[in-house]
């Protein structure tokens, strides 16, 4: 068996919705007030309470 690597989860709560990512890394997921989910693992994003940037 194999060991994996732990990484701690952390949620931020915004006004939009909530941003899910590892405690020392980027945002993975993006969870929308209105129910949708955003995969955003592979992507460059600043996180604000009145916003989302794509960089």
């Amino acid at each position: 068996m194999e060991a994996s690597t732990f990484k701690p989860w952390e949620t931020i709560q915004f006004s939009w919705g909530v941003g899910v990512r590892h405690r020392k890394g980027g945002w993975e997921l993006l969870i929308l007030s209105n129910g949708q989910e955003w995969d955003v693992s592979k992507m460059n994003v600043i996180l604000h309470d009145n916003g989302i940037e794509f960089i």
